[in-house]
C-alpha cells in the first residue's frame, strides 16, 4: 500500500507537467508508463502500455480550453492495475483509457470553478492581499492534489472490483479485450498517418 501511494504521488507530480509547469514532455504516456513500469518491476510491460496509450492520444494537443484526456494519469492507472491487481495489460489498458477521458471531465469542472474565482482572486493581487507566489503553489498544489485523489479512488474501486468478477467472467469477453488491444497501434499509426499525410487547404 505504501508503494502505490508513493507511485500516485510521482503519477500525479508528473501530471502537473501536461499543462500546469514546465511542459518538459515527462508526463507523455510513453515517459510515464516507462518510470513507473522500471519502477515496478514492469518496464517492458509499462514501455508498450506507454506506446499503445502515446499512439491513442498523440492526436489530442491542450491547446486553449481544450482538456483532453491525461497521458499521465491514464498510463499510471494501467501500470499499477497490472502491477498491485494483477489486471492483464489488455484489460489494464481500456479501464485506464476510459478513467482518462473520465478524469478529463473532473478537469474541466474544476476549471469552471477556478474560472469563477478569477476576478476575486484578481482583485486580491491588485490590493496585494494575495502574494502571487503563494496563489501559484496553491493552483499547483490542488491539481496535484486532485490528480492524486482521482488515482487513488480509481485504483481502489477498479482494481478490487476486477479481482472479485474476474474469476466469472466469460472467456470470450477475455479474447476480445485481447484481440481489441493488439489492434490499438494499428489504429493509432493510422489516426497518425492521416494526421501526417492531410494537407492544408489552398487558399
Amino acid at each position: 500500500m505504501t508503494l502505490m501511494l508513493l507511485l500516485c504521488v510521482l503519477a500525479a507530480f508528473l501530471e502537473l507537467d501536461t499543462t500546469c509547469a514546465g511542459q518538459f514532455l515527462i508526463s507523455r504516456p510513453l515517459v510515464a508508463g516507462s518510470v513507473l513500469g522500471a519502477l515496478t518491476g514492469n518496464f517492458f510491460i509499462g514501455l508498450q502500455l506507454g506506446v499503445f496509450i502515446e499512439l491513442i492520444y498523440l492526436d489530442f494537443l491542450p491547446i486553449g480550453g481544450v482538456v483532453p484526456p491525461s497521458g499521465a494519469i491514464t498510463a499510471a492507472l494501467a501500470v499499477l492495475l497490472f502491477h498491485f491487481f494483477d489486471v492483464p495489460a489488455h484489460f489494464a489498458f481500456f479501464f485506464a483509457v476510459a478513467l482518462g477521458i473520465l478524469f478529463s471531465f473532473a478537469q474541466k469542472r474544476i476549471r469552471r470553478y477556478r474560472g469563477a474565482l478569477l476576478p476575486s482572486l484578481e482583485q486580491g493581487l491588485i490590493k496585494g492581499a494575495i502574494a502571487p507566489a503563494a496563489l501559484i503553489a496553491q493552483s499547483l498544489f490542488l491539481e496535484f492534489l486532485a490528480a492524486f485523489a482521482f488515482l487513488m479512488a480509481a485504483l481502489t474501486i477498479i482494481g478490487p472490483l476486477y479481482t472479485l468478477y474476474a474469476p466469472y467472467m466469460p472467456n470470450r469477453f477475455d479474447i476480445a479485450f485481447q484481440f481489441s488491444y493488439f489492434i490499438v497501434p494499428w489504429v493509432g499509426l493510422s489516426v497518425l498517418f492521416i494526421s501526417f499525410s492531410t494537407k492544408p487547404k489552398a487558399d
